[in-house]
């Protein structure tokens, strides 16, 4: 039985990254590149919307949790404080 491509073992991870010094023109970008970069940054863009989504319906849980935290961080703070002084 032939083994397909994909259970073959991946390419080692090279020791050099390339890096890109040079500026490429849209000009020599193809069309599927840059459709794909655009559709790639609409995802990213739609992602962090709803990101900043989750955030507003969780901010009032998120206030009411630090606010609670203060306040037992104060009041356990404020009786250490007197513990300290009775030793």
């Amino acid at each position: 039985m032939i083994r397909p491509e994909s259970d073959a073992q991946p390419d080692p991870m090279p020791q050099v990254v390339p890096v890109l010094s040079t500026v490429v023109p849209d000009s020599q970008i193809s069309a599927w590149v840059s459709a794909a970069l655009d559709a790639r940054l609409l995802e990213k863009a739609e992602f962090m919307a709803l990101t900043d989504n989750l955030v507003q319906q969780l901010r009032p849980d998120l206030e009411r949790m630090a606010t609670e935290l203060v306040h037992r961080s104060l009041s356990q703070a404020w009786a250490a404080r007197f513990r300290l002084d009775l030793d």
